[in-house]
């Protein structure tokens, strides 16, 4: 694997810091690339880290944001009900989405509706690959928002899982580990990632701070344990963590 990927660690003292530095970050790209391309993609992580910087999106720095040129996707997503306490979609809708003006056809999420979930998974790879229409083989989203696991994961990329392997596919259904209810799961897969021109991890936590240590101390060798170690995008990767999630990663 390629370990001249390039990234930037930036520490914060706590989930609030982190997140305001991470959401002016956000608002200064939006602005860069509305001005250059005229309009911006992003792909929104789940979990309860990145609510907190939803919330500052959605009150502090709404204003500031052109969002009737920003079309908002999700890295993966949790196969239940669109209102369920576990959806991604829901959580980012609570925090964000209906806190702010963006036109409902801007907001493309992943059809959980649809039955089996492999046709759910289909479905939302074609909504991609339509809106995505010149770019192939695979969509280039500007930034994705990304966590990590204690396990390694990312999005709903699980290690040993046989997704972390698809090199055609933009979507994949996934089982996830018994530990990560709900087990059902449809993500974006590594080419699609990778495919980004920036990804921004967001963690907090001591208890990554062991997975963020080996990754960002030797990507190459943690890219055979942690999927998240395998996000390689063309573009650049930030990583945004508390001292908690860094502090170990200093000092042990």
């Amino acid at each position: 694997m390629d370990n001249t990927v390039s990234q930037e660690v930036r520490i914060y003292p706590d989930i609030e810091l982190l997140s305001h530095e991470a959401a002016g970050e956000m608002v200064y790209l939006i602005h860069a690339i509305v001005a250059e391309k005229g309009s911006f993609t992003i792909a929104l992580s789940g979990g309860r880290t990145p609510a907190a910087l939803y919330q500052l999106i959605a009150g502090k720095y709404s204003s500031q944001i052109p969002w009737d040129k920003v079309h908002i996707f999700w890295g993966d997503e949790r196969y239940v009900p669109a209102g369920h306490t576990d959806s991604n979609f829901a959580m980012a809708s609570k925090t964000l989405i209906s806190h702010i003006s963006i036109p409902t056809q801007n907001i493309h999420s992943v059809p959980t509706e649809l039955k089996p979930i492999e046709k759910a998974a289909e479905a939302y790879e074609q909504m991609l690959k339509s809106f995505f229409l010149k770019e192939s083989p695979f969509p280039c989203l500007d930034l994705i928002l990304l966590g990590v696991g204690e396990d390694g994961h990312t999005a709903s990329l699980f290690p040993g899982d046989s997704a972390i392997r698809e090199m055609h596919r933009l979507v994949m259904p996934v089982i996830a580990p018994a530990n990560y209810p709900p087990r059902n799961r449809i993500t974006l897969t590594l080419p699609v990632i990778n495919s980004a021109d920036n990804v921004f991890f967001i963690a907090a936590g001591s208890e990554k701070s062991k997975v963020i240590r080996s990754i960002l101390e030797d990507r190459k060798t943690a890219g055979r344990l942690y999927p998240a170690a395998m996000v390689q995008p063309k573009g650049r990767i930030i990583w945004f963590l508390d001292n908690k999630a860094y502090t170990a990663h200093k000092n042990n």
